[in-house]
Protein backbone atom coordinates (compact mmCIF):
# COMPACT_ATOMS: atom_id res chain seq x y z
CA UNK A 1 0.00 0.00 0.00
CA UNK A 2 1.15 3.27 -0.71
CA UNK A 3 0.73 6.58 1.34
CA UNK A 4 -2.56 7.44 1.18
CA UNK A 5 -1.91 11.02 0.99
CA UNK A 6 -0.50 10.37 -2.09
CA UNK A 7 -3.45 9.75 -4.41
CA UNK A 8 -4.13 13.27 -4.58
CA UNK A 9 -1.22 13.64 -6.43
CA UNK A 10 -3.64 12.22 -9.46
CA UNK A 11 -5.98 14.45 -9.43
CA UNK A 12 -5.96 17.41 -12.17
CA UNK A 13 -2.59 17.41 -13.11
CA UNK A 14 -1.68 19.87 -15.42
CA UNK A 15 1.12 21.22 -17.01
CA UNK A 16 35.23 56.81 -9.63
CA UNK A 17 38.49 54.93 -10.82
CA UNK A 18 40.43 52.89 -8.24
CA UNK A 19 42.53 54.77 -6.06
CA UNK A 20 41.16 58.20 -7.44
CA UNK A 21 42.11 60.31 -4.94
CA UNK A 22 44.27 58.54 -2.71
CA UNK A 23 47.35 60.52 -4.09
CA UNK A 24 48.28 63.94 -4.83
CA UNK A 25 50.10 64.75 -8.17
CA UNK A 26 53.59 65.94 -8.10
CA UNK A 27 53.57 69.82 -8.24
CA UNK A 28 55.71 72.90 -7.54
CA UNK A 29 57.26 72.82 -3.78
CA UNK A 30 54.55 73.68 -1.61
CA UNK A 31 54.83 76.97 -0.12
CA UNK A 32 56.62 76.72 3.78
CA UNK A 33 53.33 78.54 4.98
CA UNK A 34 50.85 76.22 3.76
CA UNK A 35 51.25 73.32 6.97
CA UNK A 36 48.83 73.25 9.90
CA UNK A 37 51.16 73.29 12.76
CA UNK A 38 55.16 75.22 13.36
CA UNK A 39 57.46 75.29 16.11
CA UNK A 40 57.73 78.30 18.44
CA UNK A 41 61.29 79.36 16.79
CA UNK A 42 60.05 79.64 13.23
CA UNK A 43 56.85 82.42 14.16
CA UNK A 44 59.06 85.75 14.48
CA UNK A 45 61.18 84.96 10.83
CA UNK A 46 58.05 84.28 9.46
CA UNK A 47 55.67 87.07 10.51
CA UNK A 48 56.50 89.37 8.02
CA UNK A 49 56.11 86.71 5.43
CA UNK A 50 52.90 85.71 7.24
CA UNK A 51 51.69 89.14 6.94
CA UNK A 52 53.00 89.54 3.07
CA UNK A 53 51.09 86.06 2.16
CA UNK A 54 47.95 86.47 4.16
CA UNK A 55 45.60 87.48 0.71
CA UNK A 56 47.21 83.89 -0.88
CA UNK A 57 46.91 81.97 2.38
CA UNK A 58 43.16 82.62 3.07
CA UNK A 59 41.70 80.25 0.33
CA UNK A 60 43.98 77.23 1.45
CA UNK A 61 43.11 77.79 5.09
CA UNK A 62 39.22 77.98 3.99
CA UNK A 63 39.63 74.54 2.15
CA UNK A 64 41.09 72.96 5.75
CA UNK A 65 38.12 74.27 7.25
CA UNK A 66 35.35 73.47 4.72
CA UNK A 67 36.82 69.41 5.14
CA UNK A 68 37.35 69.40 8.49
CA UNK A 69 33.67 70.51 8.83
CA UNK A 70 32.95 67.70 5.92
CA UNK A 71 34.45 64.97 7.92
CA UNK A 72 32.69 65.76 10.99
CA UNK A 73 29.30 65.88 9.18
CA UNK A 74 30.53 62.31 7.78
CA UNK A 75 31.44 61.20 11.58
CA UNK A 76 28.35 62.01 13.13
CA UNK A 77 26.51 60.45 10.54
CA UNK A 78 28.19 57.32 10.58
CA UNK A 79 27.48 57.10 14.37
CA UNK A 80 23.90 57.99 13.94
CA UNK A 81 23.54 55.01 11.66
CA UNK A 82 25.18 52.90 14.28
CA UNK A 83 23.43 54.34 17.11
CA UNK A 84 25.95 55.85 18.69
CA UNK A 85 24.16 58.52 19.23
CA UNK A 86 20.76 58.86 21.51
CA UNK A 87 21.47 55.29 22.79
CA UNK A 88 19.10 53.56 19.45
CA UNK A 89 19.29 49.98 19.12
CA UNK A 90 18.49 47.87 17.01
CA UNK A 91 14.96 46.56 18.27
CA UNK A 92 13.35 50.27 17.30
CA UNK A 93 13.62 49.63 13.93
CA UNK A 94 10.43 50.12 11.82
CA UNK A 95 11.69 47.95 9.01
CA UNK A 96 8.28 47.94 6.96
CA UNK A 97 8.53 51.84 6.79
CA UNK A 98 12.63 51.78 5.76
CA UNK A 99 12.93 53.30 2.26
CA UNK A 100 15.68 55.36 1.13
CA UNK A 101 13.46 58.60 1.57
CA UNK A 102 12.28 57.92 5.13
CA UNK A 103 14.45 57.20 8.38
CA UNK A 104 15.41 54.12 9.31
CA UNK A 105 14.97 54.60 13.41
CA UNK A 106 11.29 54.14 14.75
CA UNK A 107 9.98 53.32 18.34
CA UNK A 108 6.79 51.79 16.84
CA UNK A 109 7.17 48.64 18.94
CA UNK A 110 3.85 48.02 20.48
CA UNK A 111 2.85 46.69 23.79
CA UNK A 112 0.90 43.74 24.37
CA UNK A 113 -1.89 45.25 25.66
CA UNK A 114 -1.72 47.82 22.16
CA UNK A 115 -1.70 44.48 19.97
CA UNK A 116 -4.52 43.25 21.46
CA UNK A 117 -6.21 46.16 21.43
CA UNK A 118 -5.34 47.06 18.00
CA UNK A 119 -6.04 43.55 16.60
CA UNK A 120 -8.92 42.43 18.77
CA UNK A 121 -11.76 43.44 16.80
CA UNK A 122 -10.60 41.46 13.74
CA UNK A 123 -10.32 38.41 15.20
CA UNK A 124 -13.54 36.43 15.67
CA UNK A 125 -14.62 33.52 17.54
CA UNK A 126 -15.72 30.48 15.22
CA UNK A 127 -18.26 28.09 17.04
CA UNK A 128 -19.79 25.07 15.09
CA UNK A 129 -21.69 22.23 16.04
CA UNK A 130 -21.86 18.41 14.18
CA UNK A 131 -22.45 15.06 14.78
CA UNK A 132 -19.75 15.08 16.85
CA UNK A 133 -20.41 17.97 19.34
CA UNK A 134 -19.51 21.28 19.54
CA UNK A 135 -16.17 23.22 19.28
CA UNK A 136 -14.82 26.90 19.07
CA UNK A 137 -12.43 27.94 17.46
CA UNK A 138 -10.84 31.53 16.19
CA UNK A 139 -10.79 33.54 12.76
CA UNK A 140 -9.57 36.59 11.48
CA UNK A 141 -10.74 39.16 8.91
CA UNK A 142 -9.12 39.36 6.18
CA UNK A 143 -11.24 41.75 3.31
CA UNK A 144 -13.72 44.05 5.47
CA UNK A 145 -15.56 44.43 2.62
CA UNK A 146 -16.32 40.82 1.42
CA UNK A 147 -16.64 39.79 5.34
CA UNK A 148 -14.18 37.40 4.46
CA UNK A 149 -12.97 35.57 7.63
CA UNK A 150 -9.61 33.05 7.56
CA UNK A 151 -9.60 30.26 10.17
CA UNK A 152 -8.31 26.29 10.60
CA UNK A 153 -9.77 24.14 8.29
CA UNK A 154 -9.81 21.50 11.34
CA UNK A 155 -11.86 23.77 13.04
CA UNK A 156 -14.82 23.38 10.81
CA UNK A 157 -14.16 19.35 9.81
CA UNK A 158 -14.35 17.00 12.65
CA UNK A 159 -12.23 14.64 10.41
CA UNK A 160 -9.90 15.25 7.81
CA UNK A 161 -11.39 13.07 5.39
CA UNK A 162 -15.09 12.92 5.94
CA UNK A 163 -17.35 15.37 7.68
CA UNK A 164 -17.93 19.11 8.42
CA UNK A 165 -19.93 21.56 10.92
CA UNK A 166 -23.87 21.48 9.89
CA UNK A 167 -23.85 25.00 11.31
CA UNK A 168 -20.96 27.84 11.73
CA UNK A 169 -21.74 30.78 13.70
CA UNK A 170 -19.22 33.80 14.42
CA UNK A 171 -18.80 36.30 17.33
CA UNK A 172 -17.32 39.98 16.99
CA UNK A 173 -15.63 41.30 20.11
CA UNK A 174 -18.66 43.38 20.46
CA UNK A 175 -20.91 40.22 21.46
CA UNK A 176 -22.74 39.84 18.29
CA UNK A 177 -23.43 36.28 16.71
CA UNK A 178 -23.29 35.80 12.62
CA UNK A 179 -24.17 33.17 10.45
CA UNK A 180 -21.06 32.36 8.09
CA UNK A 181 -20.97 30.13 5.20
CA UNK A 182 -18.16 28.28 3.57
CA UNK A 183 -16.44 29.66 0.56
CA UNK A 184 -14.03 27.37 0.33
CA UNK A 185 -11.06 25.01 1.99
CA UNK A 186 -7.73 23.51 1.59
CA UNK A 187 -7.00 20.58 3.92
CA UNK A 188 -3.27 20.62 2.47
CA UNK A 189 -2.52 23.87 4.46
CA UNK A 190 -5.40 23.60 6.86
CA UNK A 191 -6.95 26.85 6.13
CA UNK A 192 -10.71 27.92 5.48
CA UNK A 193 -12.74 30.56 3.73
CA UNK A 194 -16.13 31.87 5.61
CA UNK A 195 -18.49 34.36 4.72
CA UNK A 196 -20.30 37.02 6.91
CA UNK A 197 -23.40 38.99 6.04
CA UNK A 198 -21.75 42.26 7.32
CA UNK A 199 -18.17 43.52 7.00
CA UNK A 200 -16.13 43.41 9.96
CA UNK A 201 -12.76 45.89 10.48
CA UNK A 202 -9.97 43.61 8.75
CA UNK A 203 -6.88 43.37 9.86
CA UNK A 204 -3.65 45.13 9.27
CA UNK A 205 -1.17 42.64 7.27
CA UNK A 206 2.35 43.07 7.46
CA UNK A 207 4.03 43.93 4.77
CA UNK A 208 7.62 42.63 5.38
CA UNK A 209 8.69 38.95 6.04
CA UNK A 210 8.86 37.89 9.63
CA UNK A 211 12.91 37.01 10.43
CA UNK A 212 14.32 34.33 12.59
CA UNK A 213 14.05 35.27 16.71
CA UNK A 214 11.27 37.60 16.20
CA UNK A 215 8.89 38.08 19.02
CA UNK A 216 5.50 37.36 18.06
CA UNK A 217 2.32 36.90 19.52
CA UNK A 218 -0.60 34.36 19.32
CA UNK A 219 -4.41 36.37 19.39
CA UNK A 220 -7.22 34.08 19.44
CA UNK A 221 -11.12 34.89 20.06
CA UNK A 222 -11.81 36.59 23.27
CA UNK A 223 -13.68 33.85 25.97
CA UNK A 224 -17.05 34.29 26.77
CA UNK A 225 -17.53 37.73 28.67
CA UNK A 226 -14.17 38.67 28.26
CA UNK A 227 -13.34 42.11 26.72
CA UNK A 228 -9.89 41.61 25.01
CA UNK A 229 -8.49 38.57 22.92
CA UNK A 230 -6.58 35.52 24.41
CA UNK A 231 -2.95 35.81 23.93
CA UNK A 232 0.42 34.46 24.56
CA UNK A 233 3.80 35.19 23.45
CA UNK A 234 7.16 33.97 22.22
CA UNK A 235 9.96 33.84 19.43
CA UNK A 236 9.89 32.81 15.83
CA UNK A 237 11.68 29.17 16.18
CA UNK A 238 11.36 28.85 12.08
CA UNK A 239 10.24 31.04 9.42
CA UNK A 240 10.33 27.72 7.10
CA UNK A 241 8.84 24.63 9.01
CA UNK A 242 7.49 21.91 7.50
CA UNK A 243 4.78 19.59 8.61
CA UNK A 244 3.62 16.41 7.32
CA UNK A 245 1.37 14.86 9.59
CA UNK A 246 -0.82 12.05 8.69
CA UNK A 247 -3.91 14.10 10.57
CA UNK A 248 -3.07 17.46 9.72
CA UNK A 249 -1.63 19.63 6.94
CA UNK A 250 1.14 18.58 4.35
CA UNK A 251 2.74 21.53 3.51
CA UNK A 252 6.27 23.52 4.16
CA UNK A 253 7.02 27.07 4.74
CA UNK A 254 4.81 27.15 7.74
CA UNK A 255 5.95 29.57 10.46
CA UNK A 256 7.03 27.76 13.58
CA UNK A 257 6.98 29.20 17.42
CA UNK A 258 6.73 27.89 21.19
CA UNK A 259 3.96 30.78 22.06
CA UNK A 260 1.27 28.52 23.43
CA UNK A 261 -1.75 27.89 21.32
CA UNK A 262 -4.64 25.77 22.26
CA UNK A 263 -7.71 24.54 20.05
CA UNK A 264 -9.63 27.63 21.21
CA UNK A 265 -7.14 29.81 19.45
CA UNK A 266 -7.07 27.84 15.95
CA UNK A 267 -7.44 29.97 13.04
CA UNK A 268 -6.46 33.18 15.13
CA UNK A 269 -3.95 35.48 14.50
CA UNK A 270 -0.03 35.51 14.77
CA UNK A 271 1.34 39.10 15.09
CA UNK A 272 4.03 40.67 14.90
CA UNK A 273 5.36 43.45 17.60
CA UNK A 274 4.23 46.34 15.09
CA UNK A 275 0.55 45.50 15.50
CA UNK A 276 0.26 43.52 12.05
CA UNK A 277 -0.55 39.58 11.32
CA UNK A 278 2.23 37.92 10.18
CA UNK A 279 0.40 34.26 10.32
CA UNK A 280 -2.60 31.92 10.45
CA UNK A 281 -2.33 30.17 13.33
CA UNK A 282 -3.01 26.51 12.42
CA UNK A 283 -4.59 24.02 14.52
CA UNK A 284 -2.37 21.70 16.92
CA UNK A 285 -0.53 19.66 15.56
CA UNK A 286 -0.35 15.75 16.41
CA UNK A 287 1.33 16.04 20.02
CA UNK A 288 4.07 18.58 19.18
CA UNK A 289 4.24 21.61 22.01
CA UNK A 290 5.00 24.27 19.08
CA UNK A 291 2.50 26.40 16.91
CA UNK A 292 2.35 26.39 13.32
CA UNK A 293 1.27 29.33 11.52
CA UNK A 294 0.56 29.86 7.60
CA UNK A 295 2.58 33.30 6.29
CA UNK A 296 0.13 36.04 5.71
CA UNK A 297 1.12 36.38 2.28
CA UNK A 298 0.61 32.62 1.75
CA UNK A 299 -2.51 32.17 3.80
CA UNK A 300 -3.73 35.52 1.48
CA UNK A 301 -3.06 33.73 -1.89
CA UNK A 302 -5.14 30.78 -0.41
CA UNK A 303 -7.94 32.83 0.46
CA UNK A 304 -8.19 34.75 -2.43
CA UNK A 305 -8.03 31.26 -4.53
CA UNK A 306 -10.94 30.08 -2.33
CA UNK A 307 -12.99 33.27 -2.92
CA UNK A 308 -12.58 32.93 -6.96
CA UNK A 309 -12.68 29.08 -7.11
CA UNK A 310 -13.65 27.09 -3.88
CA UNK A 311 -10.36 25.44 -3.79
CA UNK A 312 -6.47 26.37 -3.78
CA UNK A 313 -4.30 24.81 -6.12
CA UNK A 314 -0.90 23.20 -4.94
CA UNK A 315 1.69 21.46 -6.90
CA UNK A 316 1.71 17.92 -7.32
CA UNK A 317 4.10 15.35 -8.53
CA UNK A 318 2.17 12.70 -9.70
CA UNK A 319 3.85 9.73 -7.74
CA UNK A 320 2.59 7.12 -5.58
CA UNK A 321 5.21 5.76 -2.53
CA UNK A 322 5.68 4.75 0.60
CA UNK A 323 8.34 4.95 3.18
CA UNK A 324 10.88 1.98 3.05
CA UNK A 325 13.82 1.21 5.22
CA UNK A 326 15.94 3.03 2.34
CA UNK A 327 13.94 5.69 2.15
CA UNK A 328 10.84 7.84 0.38
CA UNK A 329 10.30 5.01 -2.25
CA UNK A 330 8.37 6.01 -5.76
CA UNK A 331 6.17 2.83 -6.16
CA UNK A 332 4.16 4.61 -9.24
CA UNK A 333 3.83 7.29 -11.35
CA UNK A 334 1.09 8.60 -12.94
CA UNK A 335 1.12 8.21 -17.12
CA UNK A 336 2.17 11.40 -18.85
CA UNK A 337 2.49 13.19 -15.39
CA UNK A 338 5.52 15.81 -13.82
CA UNK A 339 7.59 13.11 -12.75
CA UNK A 340 7.13 10.74 -15.52
CA UNK A 341 7.85 13.21 -18.19
CA UNK A 342 11.26 13.78 -15.92
CA UNK A 343 12.51 10.24 -16.09
CA UNK A 344 11.06 9.04 -12.28
CA UNK A 345 10.68 5.80 -11.89
CA UNK A 346 8.99 2.91 -9.96
CA UNK A 347 12.10 1.95 -7.44
CA UNK A 348 13.45 5.19 -7.34
CA UNK A 349 14.30 6.67 -3.83
CA UNK A 350 13.85 10.20 -3.42
CA UNK A 351 16.94 12.03 -1.17
CA UNK A 352 15.86 15.49 -1.54
CA UNK A 353 13.83 18.22 -2.80
CA UNK A 354 15.32 21.34 -3.97
CA UNK A 355 18.65 20.70 -1.96
CA UNK A 356 16.43 19.93 1.06
CA UNK A 357 16.63 16.11 2.60
CA UNK A 358 13.84 14.14 3.06
CA UNK A 359 12.98 11.55 5.50
CA UNK A 360 9.21 10.01 4.61
CA UNK A 361 6.98 10.41 1.28
CA UNK A 362 4.85 12.68 3.62
CA UNK A 363 8.15 14.94 3.80
CA UNK A 364 8.18 14.43 -0.28
CA UNK A 365 4.54 15.54 -0.09
CA UNK A 366 4.87 18.78 2.22
CA UNK A 367 7.55 20.42 -0.47
CA UNK A 368 6.19 20.26 -3.45
CA UNK A 369 2.69 21.12 -2.54
CA UNK A 370 3.92 24.21 -1.01
CA UNK A 371 5.28 24.67 -4.75
CA UNK A 372 3.14 26.42 -7.19
CA UNK A 373 1.76 24.06 -9.98
CA UNK A 374 4.29 25.07 -13.23
CA UNK A 375 6.94 25.62 -10.86
CA UNK A 376 10.17 23.70 -11.70
CA UNK A 377 11.86 21.87 -8.80
CA UNK A 378 14.88 19.75 -8.52
CA UNK A 379 14.77 15.85 -7.05
CA UNK A 380 17.94 13.95 -6.28
CA UNK A 381 17.43 10.36 -6.51
CA UNK A 382 18.95 7.29 -5.72
CA UNK A 383 18.50 4.51 -8.14
CA UNK A 384 20.27 1.18 -7.51
CA UNK A 385 23.75 2.50 -6.90
CA UNK A 386 23.56 5.44 -9.33
CA UNK A 387 22.86 8.64 -7.56
CA UNK A 388 20.36 10.70 -10.13
CA UNK A 389 19.10 14.49 -10.04
CA UNK A 390 16.23 15.40 -12.30
CA UNK A 391 14.34 18.83 -12.94
CA UNK A 392 10.43 18.17 -12.90
CA UNK A 393 7.99 21.33 -13.51
CA UNK A 394 5.34 20.87 -11.38
CA UNK A 395 1.91 19.74 -12.38
CA UNK A 396 -1.60 20.39 -10.30
CA UNK A 397 -3.11 19.00 -7.56
CA UNK A 398 -6.96 19.70 -8.01
CA UNK A 399 -9.54 20.60 -5.56
CA UNK A 400 -9.29 18.83 -2.30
Amino acid sequence: MGYSGDEHDEESLGEIPEGAGLFRPRGAVPDPLDRLWMHPSELSPLVGAATASAARCRPVWTATLVAGAAGAILTLGVLGAVGAIGGTSDSTVNHKAASTSAPLISSRIMSAAAVATGVGPSVVAVSVRDKSGARRGSGVCVRRSHGLVTTANEVITSDRLVGSAASVNVTTSDGVVHSARIVGRDPTSDLLLLRLDSGIPAASSARQAPRFGDTVYVVGASRPGATLPWMSTGILSSIDSLVSSRSGPTTSGLLETAAVSSSASSGGALVDTAGDVTGIVLAPVADSRMTYAVPIETALAIAEDLRLHGYAKHGALGIDGTDASAGPTVTGVVTGGPAERAGIRAGDIVESVDKREVDSMPDVMALVRHDAPGQTIVIALRRGADHLSVDVTLGSLGAS
